[in-house]
Formats: structure tokens, C-alpha cells, sequence
């Protein structure tokens, strides 16, 4: 009799931890979006609008070009970032990411404990991207009021360009000139392209 008693006790516990936890993770909901939060900032205000049919270009970390003559020179690839800025530190467990041309990139975090700062810690990397939605969830949170996204490539890689140029010289003693034609090729790094950035906390948390 004590033994049966004593089975139902125990499996009454299980039982109502059980439920209880459900309950406890039932009411975490994903807080607001963050990045639509007044005072937001983005190097690419597109990104952070809250509208899908708006497209924002990341900023390319340099101007550098690959003038390509008869097609035989290498293409120089160049990084492009973007940085969202949020008015306060918030602990975020997911980031959201509505892509058009991602393929590889890098996520980071603000790590600085003043309120300007960069100490940029890498939180994850994604390679052979072939989603337009990339939802990104963290076990632990990660306390900033800073998200910077590295892209690496993109698909496609680069904008090629062909074009000729007029090159004149003087021959001899300056009175002829000749007119050479040569065809080049300008490639360019073709920069990240993301609809929106959506990035959220936890609501029970953050109450």
C-alpha cells in the first residue's frame, strides 16, 4: 500500500514539473522586433524599415576595382558589412534575416562595455547559403546594442562590365596621333543585399 502510494507521490512530481516547465516556456514570447525600436540606426536604413519590398545594399569595406584586359586578370573580392545600432542594450536571442543574395557571412556582437565602442565578437558563420529567410536562435543570450553583419560572397560574386577605351598617343615628333582600341573588363564586388533584419529577445526575460 505504501509503495503504491508512494509511486503515484513520485509520479505526481514528474507530472506537475513537467507542466510547470511547459508552462514557464509556453510564456516566453519573442519580444518586439528591436531593430524597429525609435532610435535604431543602420548603415543601411532599408534594412530596418519594416518593409519586405525595400532592399538595402551593405557598404563595401573598399573602392577597389579589377580593370580586366582580353579577360585574363584576377577578380580582387571585397567584404561588404552592415552594423545595426539599437538605442539600448537588450539581450538578443534571435536574428532574423530576409536575404536576396547572401551566400556566406559572419555575424557579430558589440562586446564593449561603454556605450560607444567596437569590440566585435563573432557570434556565427553561415556558408552556402540557398535560403532567403536565414532564422538564426541562440541558446544564451548575448547582452548589445550592436549586430554587424560581414558578408563574404554573394551569388552572384561580382558585376562584370565590358567597355572600350580610347587610348591617344603621340608618335615621333608629336604631330601624328594613333588611336589604340582595347577591350576591358571591370569587375566589381557585388555588395550584400538584405530586405530586412529582424532581431528580438525574450518577453518574460525582459519584463
Amino acid at each position: 500500500m505504501f509503495k503504491q502510494f508512494y509511486n503515484f507521490f513520485f509520479m505526481f512530481c514528474i507530472l506537475s514539473m513537467i507542466t510547470g516547465c511547459s508552462t514557464i516556456f509556453t510564456a516566453q514570447e519573442w519580444s518586439e522586433n528591436y531593430a524597429l525600436m525609435d532610435g535604431a540606426q543602420s548603415t543601411s536604413p532599408e534594412m530596418i524599415d519594416g518593409n519586405l519590398e525595400t532592399i538595402g545594399e551593405a557598404s563595401l569595406t573598399s573602392e577597389h576595382r579589377v580593370y580586366t584586359l582580353n579577360d585574363r586578370a584576377e577578380f580582387v573580392r571585397n567584404d561588404s558589412i552592415v552594423v545595426v545600432s539599437l538605442p539600448a542594450k537588450k539581450n538578443i536571442y534571435r536574428i532574423i534575416l530576409h536575404t536576396v543574395n547572401l551566400k556566406e557571412f559572419v555575424v557579430y556582437i558589440d562586446k564593449s562595455k561603454v556605450t560607444k565602442g567596437e569590440n566585435w565578437h563573432r557570434v556565427t558563420e553561415m556558408q552556402d547559403v540557398r535560403s532567403s529567410i536565414i532564422d538564426l536562435k541562440f541558446k544564451m543570450p548575448y547582452y548589445t546594442n550592436q549586430v554587424k553583419i560581414r558578408i563574404v560572397k554573394t551569388n552572384p560574386q561580382n558585376r562584370a562590365h565590358y567597355r572600350s577605351m580610347r587610348l591617344s598617343s603621340l608618335v615621333g615628333s608629336g604631330n601624328l596621333n594613333r588611336s589604340i582600341y582595347n577591350g576591358f573588363n571591370t569587375r566589381t564586388h557585388q555588395p550584400g543585399r538584405i530586405r530586412e533584419i529582424e532581431i528580438y529577445g525574450i518577453k518574460a526575460i525582459e519584463k
